[in-house]
This record gives structure tokens, C-alpha cells and sequence, in this order.
């Protein structure tokens, strides 16, 4: 197990505070999950020149700003998801990342959309993974926050996930060569039985993200802060995942100094590491 504190914790641009601060622990299984976002000349130039500096483990959050997993062929958002990918990789093999987190939509959709837009997802993970294997690096799929169904004023069904957590589960199945990394927040929001997803892809399931929140909205506060039971959770990591990585990833809001993040690091490393 390692465990890694994403730089999503700070404003993009304080990148290098997170990733120096974890390097100077020195400890050989405690990273960083940097967010290899490409929308931005500057931070692109800034993360490449922090990670010249690192040697602590590293894994990589993959774009998702201005990047959309169900882009079209032929059009520009698919050229922009393909290119971003491309930089990321390469990025990723030269400095050995850990895992690189990708999203297959950064959306919900109509009920009358889903089939096509399933359809151009599936089409995308397919050519990412093929670009991820010639690399050399390790893709995880992320599940998403969004519940089965939203409805305005409690009519019709207005927006859906464009996969259920069954259906998120079906990807273990469909494609032998993917892998997931379990966000407990978004699980926390979208009723995710935990317990029967583990018994069925646990092998799978390579990575964790760490943060709590309400069980509505998307918070990202600290792991003590809501209505998720790390507690609770840690004999299932244990059972089914125990040597699967764990992220802290954590919003600005939650303002922890040096002290409070590493007793966080500390809670994890005793509680779920074997």
C-alpha cells in the first residue's frame, strides 16, 4: 500500500508547496497525485518542473478541465482529449507514474442520450487504453458522483449518470485490461454498495480516493468531516483490497496545516494498511 496526498489540497499554482512537502517526509510509501492538467501553459511548464525534483512515488490525476470522455470523432474535443492523453502519458512513462486517474465523462445526460453517448465513451476508453498500453502506464477508471437519477420539482427523470454503479461494474467484465480506483465520496453521493461492488471487482480495484462529504454534494472535505464511516470501512479495504493505494484527495477548503494532514496520513497507514 502506498498512500498519496493529492495536490488538489492547494491552488493549482502551489503545486510545488504539496509535492515538496511530501518529498521532504521521505518516506518510500507516501506520494503525491499531481493533477496533469493540460488547459494551461503555465501550470503544464510548472508540474513538469516539479516532477524533475520529486522522488517520492507519484501518480497522476488525468485532465478533466475542457476535456470530455464523450467527445465525437472527427471533432475538436475528441483531437483535444486524444492530444491531452498523448502529453500525459508520455509525461507519465518518463517519470515512472504510479497510475493515472481518468473520467469518462465529466457529465449527466438525458435518458433518450445515454445509448449514444455510452456508445462514444467506450469508443474513447478504447483508444486511451491502447495509447496507455504503449506507454507503459497504468489507466484507472474513476467512479462518478452523480446519483441514479435527478428530477426537477419531482417530475420526470431530467438526468442520469451515464453509468449506474451495475453498470460502472460492467466495465471489469467488458474490458479484462482495465482497472479502478473507487472515489468513497462519489460513492458516498451515488449509494454504491461497497460491500457487493468489493466481492465482485475488488481484484480490480487498484486505488482509492479518500475525502467525506454530506452524501449530496461533492465536497471533498477531510475523511473525518460527514456522514461516510472510514471506521467502518477500513475491515472491508482489508478483506477485499489490501494492498490497494489510498489518496487523500482533499479540497482547499479544508485547511490543514503540515501537522493535522500527517496524522491523517498516520489514521490511514494504521488503519488500513496490513
Amino acid at each position: 500500500m502506498n498512500i498519496f496526498v493529492s495536490s488538489i489540497i492547494r491552488d493549482i499554482f502551489q503545486v510545488e508547496s504539496v509535492s515538496y512537502w511530501v518529498d521532504s517526509l521521505n518516506e518510500p510509501n507516501i506520494g503525491v497525485e499531481l493533477l496533469a492538467f493540460t488547459h494551461n501553459d503555465s501550470y503544464w511548464k510548472k508540474l513538469c518542473g516539479v516532477l524533475k525534483k520529486l522522488r517520492c512515488p507519484v501518480s497522476f490525476h488525468g485532465p478533466y478541465i475542457g476535456i470530455e470522455g464523450t467527445s465525437a470523432p472527427g471533432t475538436e474535443d475528441e483531437r483535444r482529449l486524444m492530444e491531452s492523453y498523448r502529453q500525459v502519458f508520455l509525461l507519465a512513462r518518463e517519470y515512472g507514474v504510479r497510475h493515472v486517474v481518468y473520467h469518462t465523462t465529466q457529465f449527466r445526460f438525458s435518458p433518450g442520450e445515454l445509448e449514444k453517448m455510452r456508445a462514444l465513451a467506450e469508443r474513447n476508453v478504447s483508444a486511451i487504453l491502447s495509447m496507455a498500453e504503449e506507454s507503459g502506464v497504468n489507466v484507472l477508471i474513476e467512479n462518478l458522483p452523480y446519483p441514479p437519477s435527478f428530477r426537477k420539482n419531482s417530475g420526470p427523470v431530467d438526468k442520469a449518470p451515464l453509468y449506474t454503479n451495475e453498470e460502472y461494474g460492467s466495465f471489469f467484465t467488458k474490458y479484462p485490461e482495465v482497472n479502478s480506483i473507487i472515489d468513497i465520496g462519489h460513492a458516498n453521493i451515488n449509494g454504491m454498495d461497497l460491500s457487493e461492488f468489493l466481492q465482485q471487482h475488488g481484484e480490480r480495484v487498484k486505488a482509492y480516493h479518500f475525502h467525506n462529504n454530506d452524501g449530496v454534494h461533492d465536497l471533498h472535505n477531510d475523511i473525518y468531516n460527514g456522514t461516510f464511516s472510514y471506521s467502518d470501512f477500513a475491515p472491508l479495504y482489508r478483506r477485499y483490497t489490501p494492498r490497494s493505494d489510498v489518496v487523500l484527495e482533499y479540497d482547499p477548503h479544508v485547511e490543514l496545516d503540515d501537522k493535522a494532514l500527517l496524522s491523517h496520513i498516520d489514521y490511514v497507514l494504521s488503519n488500513f494498511a496490513s
